[in-house]
């Protein structure tokens, strides 16, 4: 794509350099001093473009030099900002004048280009002016089905856009494509339905074109008389709205319609009125048609010397094409090479911007990947001192359940026996009947308080939790708690072939004797059961009674909430049900990856 556009940049400025050396009006060189070359502001330059383009158009029928020069100052504001919007107003622009001047090559290249670009910025209306150009090159070479389909396909994209003007221009070249092909009636009818449009948007441009293309028709059909009517009703149209390039192409026609009708005075009258139009207008190949319809009148007229000068005059205009042609292909290969150097120098200039842009993010990247080594390495550290921390306090708190256990039992605990042993020596005899019950319930006292004493000794820290484990530790609670005849308490065990980690063992024997007392002191169950599960990821503890179940959920007293900070320190969660009828049961999950 940038090899075209700078094909299409280069194009231009060569031919206007071209055109320079040619004899042309001094009006373009005015035009073009009073543009302005620089405009470093986007939003202003765009405001120019769109005015040059505006220009182009209200020329492309009045002076073909001066719409080229409007259409070179869009794609120069264009290519400036690299703005694919202004390329594609220039490339209409451009198409519009190859078309007229019959340089279908160029045409298609432009037609190609302007649709990949109008595609890619959803542009639809510029995709359908690109198809109908991309048809009349094919119609040009006789490529009939190529330029059927695109040229349907552009009036359909007119249609749902509600473009009638464009969509019947195209419908009229639809029609002759159809008479290029002797496909007279099918271009009979697409020209009529093309007029019907035009005539419902009162357009004596389009009425004129359709005329000149039916006078045209007639022409093939040796209708000559019947085309010169048309011509004639053209040639007014034109002339009404000021059409320069439709009264040019009509007087070319008509004389040339005039000459085979073997009318050599009207034909030269209407070439010599073509030639003029075409100075001004500036078309090389209009220029062409005049002075051979000329040249052929007056040789018919047998005036060799007229004939002459204007067969010279074309062979002249020929070599000055072919001339300028080749003046413009070497300035087009020299600017080339130019902006082929400048396009190196801007492709190392750009180079070396993304080398140092990934110098940059390499170096941000390295910083990133440092720091967070470093967050990594701090984050290790910290795991391994919260790590120590955990066993140190578990540490710690096992050195203080048992000496807490120790105070109990050796001294609470012998203080309560000696009282015992005291209460032993009195003699009850001795006593009055009233004396003896309050003895005797002291007595049961002193002795239930030891043995509560040295239960809650054992708990704290119990012998089998430390030597043997966690099992062996719950097994012993369960056997101590079924001494009570009142609730009935199970023991279930499932996996757990390996001890536990000494802190996730410390705690859940801790929220089962904490869970345990609850039942004992508040559920009034006559069951309860106690489940312990290995699973693939968790190990799961559920605690759960027959009882009336808590009366207030909301409200949960200070063992509930030691178990859920017990649960919380160990990663684990909790979930507690209950209910009037089926009693409590709390599910207990601690994640396997806590015990490593």
């Amino acid at each position: 794509m940038n090899e075209f556009l700078r094909y299409i940049s280069l194009l231009l400025l060569a031919g206007l350099l071209s055109a320079n050396q040619c004899t042309r009006n001094a009006n373009i060189s005015a035009i073009e001093g009073s543009l302005p070359t620089r405009r470093s502001d986007f939003s202003a330059d765009t405001a120019l473009i769109r005015q040059y383009y505006a220009f182009g158009n209200s020329y492309i029928y009045l002076d073909a030099d001066r719409s080229m020069l409007y259409a070179k100052h869009v794609l120069r504001l264009s290519q400036k900002h690299d703005w694919d919007e202004g390329r594609i107003l220039a490339y209409n622009l451009l198409s519009t004048y190859y078309l007229l001047d019959g340089d279908y090559d160029v045409l298609r290249e432009l037609s190609n280009e302007t649709m990949a670009l109008s595609k890619e910025l959803k542009m639809p209306l510029y995709t359908a002016y690109a198809k109908r150009f991309l048809a009349e090159s094919y119609s040009e070479y006789r490529q009939w089905d190529s330029a059927r389909i695109n040229y349907n396909q552009a009036i359909q994209i007119f249609e749902s856009l509600g473009a009638d003007s464009a969509k019947a221009m195209t419908i009229e070249n639809l029609g002759n494509s159809y008479r290029d092909k002797f496909m007279y009636n099918e271009a009979i009818r697409e020209y009529k339905r093309a007029y019907q449009i035009f005539d419902s948007l009162d357009s004596d441009w389009g009425r004129a074109s359709i005329m000149q293309s039916k006078g045209y028709m007639k022409v093939r059909q040796q209708e000559l008389a019947t085309a010169v009517k048309y011509f004639q009703e053209s040639l007014r149209l034109s002339r009404k709205i000021h059409n320069r390039y439709g009264e040019l192409n009509t007087l070319n026609d008509l004389s040339n319609t005039y000459y085979h009708q073997n009318e050599l005075d009207k034909a030269i009258e209407t070439g010599l009125q073509a030639l003029e139009y075409s100075k001004s207008y500036h078309s090389s190949q209009q220029t062409n048609w005049a002075l051979l319809t000329l040249s052929r009148a007056y040789k018919a007229k047998n005036m060799p010397a007229m004939a002459l000068k204007f067969n010279e005059q074309v062979n002249h205009n020929r070599r000055m094409v072919h001339d300028e042609t080749i003046k413009r292909q070497y300035t087009m290969y020299q600017l080339m090479y130019e902006n082929a150097a400048m396009g190196s120098e801007i492709q190392q200039s750009t180079i070396n911007e993304q080398r140092t842009i990934q110098r940059i993010l390499l170096g941000i990247t390295i910083a990133i990947v440092a720091l967070a080594a470093f967050l990594w390495l701090n984050n290790k550290k910290l795991r391994r001192k919260n790590a120590e921390i955990e066993a140190a306090l578990i540490q710690g708190q096992t050195i203080e359940r048992k000496r807490v256990a120790a105070e109990l039992h050796d001294h609470l605990g012998g203080t309560l026996a000696s009282l015992n042993w005291y209460m032993y020596g009195i003699d009850k005899k001795m006593l009055s009947t009233e004396e003896q019950k309050i003895y005797d319930s002291v007595h049961q006292m002193v002795g239930s308080a030891y043995r509560e004493v040295r239960s809650l000794s054992h708990n704290l820290m119990p012998a089998e939790l430390e030597e043997h484990g966690l099992i062996k530790a719950l097994d012993r609670l369960v056997a101590k708690l079924n001494e009570n005849k009142n609730i009935d308490f199970q023991f279930t065990l499932s996996g757990l072939n390996n001890r536990l980690n000494s802190r996730v063992e410390f705690e859940l024997y801790s929220i089962v004797l904490e869970l345990t007392n609850n039942i004992i002191k508040h559920a009034g169950a006559t069951q309860a059961t106690i489940n312990l599960t290995e699973n693939l990821k968790t190990i799961s503890l559920e605690v759960k009674d027959n009882g009336s179940g808590i009366i207030e959920p909301g409200r949960q007293g200070t063992g509930l909430r030691n178990v859920k900070s017990r649960v919380e320190s160990i990663h684990g969660k909790i979930r507690i049900n209950t209910n009037e009828e089926q009693g409590t049961s709390v599910e207990i999950e601690i994640p396997k990856t806590f015990n490593r």
